[in-house]
């Protein structure tokens, strides 16, 4: 992703590695906003936060510690959620009383669903579901850390997950079954 020569010369200061950094990480960076960040308009906000704090605490990076590409994502996530906390994003809520917590052994259809099925229905998800989700299943944190970051319970991240998975399979069923009615199936 990012070479370490252009690593050690940001940490140097010198002018030309910020934008070589940039150019080499945005991609990966902007994958992440648009999975935790639901509005479209805010993500050049949030990548502007997200390069601020990259490039005023470049110099704790360690890469005897990990490699810069999981360095940058822990910024990247926590920096989106802290847009979401700040009141920044619209705040989508389905009360936990209404929702019924059922699993299944084919695990949602994950196998069966396409990469851009699954980024439509992330968009509709609901955002509490959707952070949890996301930070266990696709940034693979585990409920601890996920309740750190959310300031819940692991319990409650456990509990989120299987209602986001629940949330997901109605929904994708629901879409195929359009599909297939669509389709003259």
């Amino acid at each position: 992703m990012v070479e370490k020569s252009i690593i050690h010369a940001v940490q140097k200061g010198e002018d030309a590695a910020f934008k070589g950094l940039y150019q080499a990480s945005i991609r990966y960076v902007y994958s992440i906003v648009r999975r935790y960040v639901t509005n479209e308009s805010e993500y050049a906000d949030v990548i502007q936060e997200i390069y601020a704090r990259v490039f005023l605490s470049i110099q704790s990076y360690d890469e005897d510690k990990g490699a810069f590409k999981h360095w940058l994502r822990r910024i990247t996530v926590n920096q989106c959620l802290q847009h979401y906390r700040q009141g920044k994003s619209p705040r989508l809520y389905i009360s936990l009383d209404v929702v019924q917590e059922k699993e299944t052994d084919d695990d949602l259809h994950l196998n069966h669903m396409t990469r851009e099925e699954l980024e439509l229905l992330l968009q509709k998800m609901p955002i509490g579901y959707r952070q949890v989700f996301m930070l266990v299943i696709i940034d693979e944190y585990s409920h601890k850390e996920v309740g750190a970051l959310l300031d819940i319970t692991p319990e409650t991240s456990r509990s989120q997950l299987s209602r986001a998975k629940s949330w997901l399979r109605k929904n994708w069923m629901k879409e195929n079954k359009q599909k297939n009615v669509v389709n003259g199936f």
